[in-house]
């Protein structure tokens, strides 16, 4: 195409744009705003000139093709260097989505890869990687790099300004267990994180309280106004949580004793709020909330949505725990019904709840806590179960129903919380094991799910976790939903 046409056909589809952006590889998506960039023609070629307040983007295009899906490629001349592909998006069309965070991607592996240059400029990269290696659980998200100088290695992995919350450490230390079994003549024992300084708190918690003897973390963080720092490795930071009261327990209204009493495949849990959920295999049908001021505690029933419920509402009420019971069992006829597949791993928590001294005899069925731990600033979720064994001794139970990479780093963070307000004496003010006396030993931590669904990298993991931190990992046998066997136990 000679420049004219490049010129026109690249109008032509910022035309047919309504949000138009530039995408280069390792630089940041720059929006093209009306009398912010312009296409001129001149005797060199075809030119693309787009600016915003930080920057000014200047290219000789040499050639497009034709736009597909609100996408068009170009390649764009630069001096001295070989040419360079350049794509013009829609950024408000959704198909457009993935091209922009490969860009995203390649921005901020450039940025890590500056800030290793900057810092670390006199040691050898043995590696460098910014793509997925999914045999070895290595993520695309978070670039990785090996650098080496003399005796010493550093195993350095970045996380992008986003909530990774543990999952950055999870594959940190996913990669520095690579390092190892891959590069035998390299004793890798020092960890490099580069993390934004907006979400870094839970990673940083988790990655100081570590196996100090297996493994140094130091840690980097980043702001968006482009500073770095390190932070002093004798701060642990300030572990920050919160425990979720438990109220006395709601009896409810006779009407609605009368339908439980009917139907005993409804399970009851008291919630962290103080209401109560009533499940059947842990699809919760029903709520039962605090009565507030004068008003009575209330009865709301219903899947997606509730509605307040009353006896007049119990043919409808009936219809739904039939409905339920009939989808949602072990050996339903339909297994792609929402009803059987949804909320997977609050069907294994039911199983587990009531065969509880199946995972181990010394705890107690009659002394078991769910939603114990509160979120905080949405960085964490609330641990699954919480129980006590005959000794008063407490146990952590973090269940899955499917495979999770993460699983071993969430139950380290809750126990970390739970040893936190075990210290602090919490647990009795709270309302929690009333009548007895929690041991001051640190909890166990029983790790469940069926054991096909542990994730191959769960042993790499546990590896680099304080050994006081005990975690058992319980696998079931694969009918888990008719009745839960313990098949592995390590």
């Amino acid at each position: 195409m000679v420049p004219n046409q490049i010129a026109v056909a690249i109008h032509d589809f910022i035309a047919t744009c309504q949000s138009p952006a530039l995408l280069e590889r390792g630089e940041k998506p720059l929006v093209l705003v009306k009398d912010r960039f312009k296409i001129d023609v001149t005797p060199r070629g075809a030119w693309l000139e787009a600016w915003d307040d930080g920057r000014v983007w200047s290219r000789r295009i040499l050639s497009c093709n034709t736009p597909s899906r609100k996408k068009m490629e170009l390649e764009a001349f630069r001096f001295g260097k070989s040419n360079r592909p350049v794509t013009l998006v829609d950024v408000a069309d959704a198909r457009t989505g993935p091209a922009i965070e490969k860009t995203k991607r390649s921005t901020f592996t450039e940025q890590f890869r500056l800030f290793l240059n900057r810092h670390y400029g006199n040691w050898r990269w043995e590696s460098f990687r910014s793509e997925a290696k999914l045999e070895n659980s290595l993520s695309p998200i978070f670039p990785t790099a090996l650098l080496i100088r003399g005796q010493q290695s550093v195993a350095a992995l970045a996380a992008p300004d986003r909530d990774t919350s543990f999952h950055a450490l999870t594959f940190a230390l996913v990669w520095l267990d690579h390092i190892r079994r891959n590069h035998g003549d390299i004793a890798a024992s020092r960890l490099l994180l580069y993390l934004p300084e907006s979400h870094a708190r839970a990673v940083t918690l988790l990655a100081r309280h570590l196996d100090s003897k297996k493994l140094t973390v130091d840690i980097w963080l980043y702001s968006d106004d482009g500073g770095e720092y390190q932070l002093d490795p004798a701060d642990r930071g300030n572990l920050e949580s919160t425990l979720a009261p438990r109220y006395s327990r709601l009896a409810g209204p006779a009407w609605w004793i009368e339908v439980l009493l009917k139907y005993p495949q409804i399970d009851w849990v008291e919630e962290a709020d103080g209401s109560i959920g009533y499940r059947i295999r842990g699809l919760e049908i029903a709520r039962l909330r605090q009565a507030s001021g004068n008003e009575k505690p209330t009865i709301e029933f219903g899947l997606r949505r509730k509605r307040k419920a009353s006896p007049k509402e119990i043919p409808a009420i009936e219809a739904l725990i039939k409905e339920v019971s009939e989808f949602r069992h072990a050996h339903a006829a339909d297994r792609n019904n929402p009803l059987y597949l949804n909320e997977p791993e609050r069907w294994l928590e039911s199983q587990v709840r009531n065969q509880i001294q199946d995972i181990d005899a010394n705890l107690l069925p009659d002394n078991v806590f769910g939603q114990a731990l509160g979120s905080l600033h949405g960085e964490r979720s609330a641990l699954d179960l919480l129980a006590i064994d005959r000794d008063g001794n407490l146990s952590i139970l973090e269940l899955k129903a499917t495979e999770d990479i993460h699983l071993p780093l969430q139950a380290f963070d809750y126990w970390l919380r739970v040893c936190h307000h075990l210290a602090s004496g919490d647990f009795a003010s709270s309302g929690y094991f009333p009548g007895r006396e929690l041991s001051r030993n640190a909890p166990r931590i029983f790790l469940v799910s069926p054991s096909l669904h542990f994730h191959p990298m769960t042993e790499a993991v546990l590896h680099f976790l304080p050994p006081k931190c005990e975690m058992i990992r319980i696998g079931l046998n694969g009918k888990w939903r008719e009745r839960i066997d313990v098949v592995l136990r390590m």
